[in-house]
């Protein structure tokens, strides 16, 4: 094999496990925080907060949930500044880490009825270090996906960080059916703990992952450069406050559709369809399963169309479907219910998801790349992920007869995603063609494709 070959094989050797790891890692992350807001659904409420009637002891469970994303931006913060500053890998073993115990010991957690308030209070605290971790691991997430990609496919890479999200949420669902068949007895006794114990044995297998990858090119010539920023977060408020601020209302429509789906889906199923907890969860997994395959196949398709045709596409479909998904929900038919949920997580959701990773990355220059991605990652998860299953249940009410509501709120994000996709300029900056030793590195941005399919 010739030197040039070499270079070019260990070159997309390199591109592929940074993929790779960037997938299994959030995996693990996405499976974590989905055992959570699942099991804010189903048990939560009775374990954690027994004093109060069931609506008000889901509106408390499900206000726990969104305590993790009041910690989020936080999280981003710290590790933005440290893979700005130290580099991506060490990073994301960080949180990794940190996501990892604090999911096994939400397991380990006694109920209300054995430690009283310290039980809430002991969940509240896991749930602010599960924030901390995911608001910094899906920007360095991402980072060392695309980083490592070839120009001409950064939405394909980028979509790696993002596939971790549905396959997370199937394997948290198929978890969690498991569970629900439980008797109420075991349930809610140590079927519940579960899911979130597996979180220490999924640790070591995403840092066994991790460990194995290289730092991005990009970052290791800003240090080699001493182009590091000094104050990484200042710098993005201060210099690059349009990109975070189209970073954070591009994901509106998104974060809004899939909360609705993969979170209160579960609660508006079993209280107002009257469907069993089982059933809805299998199809909340079968939903996501199909996502998963979809969203490498659009970030593809993105490559040769342009990932505004795409995004454009995922939001205005939400719009025209708000009102017939939810009305569609309500005809009190399995399968039609099921595929109903299908169609709208795949066409409203994945369209946008799987370019929305690498778009947000776009935004920024290396220099203050990861926490650019971090902070509009999460910041958009508090404004628009966080309030929306407690919203759902607030409007919708104990007797789930009003669902109009929540296709109004999902018709007024998908506005904010439109006027941001309408406002983002259509370059790619975030990855290029990894030069080889001697080579003159390609320029760090260019033009998206404009449609042309050749």
């Amino acid at each position: 094999m010739s030197t040039s070959s070499a270079v070019v094989t260990t070159r997309q050797m390199t591109t592929r496990r940074a993929a790779i790891a960037s997938l299994v890692g959030t995996t693990i992350e996405w499976f974590d925080f989905f055992v959570y807001g699942l099991a804010a659904a189903l048990v939560f409420g009775h374990l954690f907060f027994p004093k109060a009637d069931p609506h008000v002891g889901r509106l408390a469970s499900f206000a726990t949930l969104g305590v993790a994303f009041v910690a989020r931006p936080v999280g981003a913060a710290i590790f933005g500044h440290l893979g700005d500053r130290l580099g991506r890998k060490a990073t994301l073993i960080a949180t990794l880490s940190l996501m990892g115990l604090s999911t096994g010991l939400i397991g380990c957690l006694p109920s209300y009825d054995a430690i009283g308030v310290w039980a809430p209070t002991l969940l509240i605290v896991l749930r602010l270090l599960q924030g901390l971790a995911v608001g910094g691991e899906w920007g360095g997430a991402v980072l060392l996906s695309v980083e490592h990609a070839p120009s001409h496919r950064v939405r394909l890479f980028g979509s790696a960080p993002q596939m971790g999200s549905p396959l997370g949420l199937v394997l948290a669902t198929g978890v969690m059916s498991w569970v629900a068949t439980l008797p109420d007895k075991q349930l809610f006794s140590w079927g519940w703990r579960v899911p979130f114990i597996t979180g220490f044995v999924l640790l070591v297998i995403g840092l066994l992952i991790r460990v194995g990858v290289t730092e991005s090119t990009q970052f290791q010539q800003v240090k080699q450069a001493r182009q590091v920023s000094r104050l990484p977060v200042g710098e993005v408020f201060v210099r690059a406050w349009r990109g975070l601020t189209l970073g954070v209302t591009l994901q509106a429509s998104v974060n809004v559709v899939f909360y609705l789906i993969s979170t209160y889906f579960v609660t508006y199923a079993t209280t107002s369809l009257g469907l069993a907890r089982s059933t809805a969860l299998w199809m909340v997994m079968v939903a996501a399963a199909v996502d998963l395959v979809a969203l490498p196949l659009l970030a593809a398709l993105s490559d040769r169309v342009g990932a505004h045709r795409v995004f454009w596409f995922g939001v205005l479909f939400t719009v025209v479907a708000a009102f017939p998904f939810f009305w569609l929900l309500n005809g009190h038919h399995i399968v039609g219910t099921g595929l109903v949920v299908i169609v709208m997580l795949v066409c409203a959701h994945a369209t946008t998801y799987a370019v929305v990773s690498s778009m947000i990355a776009d935004q920024f220059d290396t220099r203050v790349r990861y926490s650019g991605a971090a902070l509009s990652n999460a910041l958009g998860g508090l404004i628009f992920s966080a309030p929306t299953p407690f919203i759902a249940e607030a409007v919708v009410g104990s007797h789930g007869g009003r669902w109009w509501p929540l296709a109004v709120m999902t018709i007024g994000a998908s506005v904010i995603s439109a006027i941001a996709i309408a406002c983002t300029p259509r370059t790619i900056r975030a990855a290029y063609d990894a030069p080889a030793a001697g080579d003159t590195p390609a320029p760090a941005a260019r033009l998206e494709p404009t449609g042309a399919l050749s």
